[in-house]
């Protein structure tokens, strides 16, 4: 697995072609970078906040992703002591993934959603 030391900004190096990669994206206005890089790499799993509204979400998940997992409830993250933060997320989440490898991930991690799959429309 390939990771970058902290600080590097990673929407600026190469991204192997067999590199499956794990995003969790800055989510301001740098957000549709992230999310195009990864479309177009086509093997990773990007969180983000479920904004299908958002002209990030229909250009770079709704004709580009594989697969959707609708998460059910908000997130709540842990602190680097393990403890739980005193709030969640702020919005609804959802995990997208590129490449059908990371589709059957999501099929099969046991989260509690609902997952879109373009296939089966």
């Amino acid at each position: 697995m390939r990771s970058w030391e902290y600080g590097t900004d990673a929407l600026v190096q190469d991204w192997p072609k067999e590199s499956r990669i794990w995003l969790n994206p800055p989510y301001n206005k740098g957000l549709g970078l992230w999310l195009s890089k990864l479309a177009d790499h086509g093997n990773g799993i990007a969180l983000i906040f479920a904004r299908t509204e958002t002209n990030d979400f229909f250009n770079n998940v709704w004709d580009k992703a594989d697969g959707i997992l609708f998460l059910r409830g908000r997130l709540t993250f842990l602190l680097p002591n393990g403890e739980k933060a005193s709030g969640n997320s702020g919005a609804p989440s959802c995990l997208i993934a590129y490449g059908e490898n990371n589709l059957r991930s999501l099929k099969k991690c046991n989260l509690f959603g609902a997952i879109i799959n373009k296939w089966e429309f």
